[in-house]
């Protein structure tokens, strides 16, 4: 009887630890933007806020001005850039983009009519660039070490196992 008794309690041990690891793998944890470097490696991985938002800042390249590159995860999957904003008018000019435009005392933003989908975006970061993911107020540069960096920026969605990554390799 005793061995019996056991056995049902291991059995239902082993049972509720599958359950769990189930449900881990299915429950959505949130989604964390991804940046791999043009190896596949990951550079970065950051928990996304609920509103899915974040950016890419940048030094213009003709105009040698900052500008915002304002992004949103979507709920299926992707991103989309929905406004862009920069000091200098001309900036939003040079992309030839229809949208609603706005301003305060410090930038100009320009809204997008139509969002620009994406699944994947690649990027070369260079210091002279200056290109730099924004994540809740955090910084994260997309350059280093002198020379341009070849990077891929996506949103995944987060699991349990997510997080175990740096825990187990």
């Amino acid at each position: 009887m005793r061995v019996a008794k056991r056995q049902f309690l291991t059995g239902a041990a082993s049972l509720l630890v599958l359950l769990c690891i189930a449900v881990s793998y299915a429950a959505n944890f949130g989604s964390s933007i991804v940046v791999r470097n043009d190896g596949g490696a990951e550079v970065y991985r950051y928990s996304l806020p609920g509103s899915g938002e974040f950016g890419i800042e940048y030094v213009h390249s003709y105009y040698e001005v900052s500008a915002t590159e304002h992004f949103v995860a979507r709920r299926d999957g992707g991103f989309e850039l929905v406004e862009v904003s920069s000091p200098s008018e001309a900036v939003l000019d040079y992309y030839e983009i229809e949208g609603r435009k706005s301003a305060d005392s410090e930038r100009t933003s320009l809204t997008l009519d139509e969002p620009s989908r994406f699944e994947e975006l690649p990027l070369i970061g260079t210091e002279k660039g200056e290109r730099t993911l924004v994540v809740s107020d955090e910084r994260l540069p997309l350059y280093w070490g002198g020379g341009p960096r070849h990077v891929n920026i996506r949103v995944e969605r987060d699991a349990f196992y997510s997080g175990l990554r740096g825990w187990f390799g």
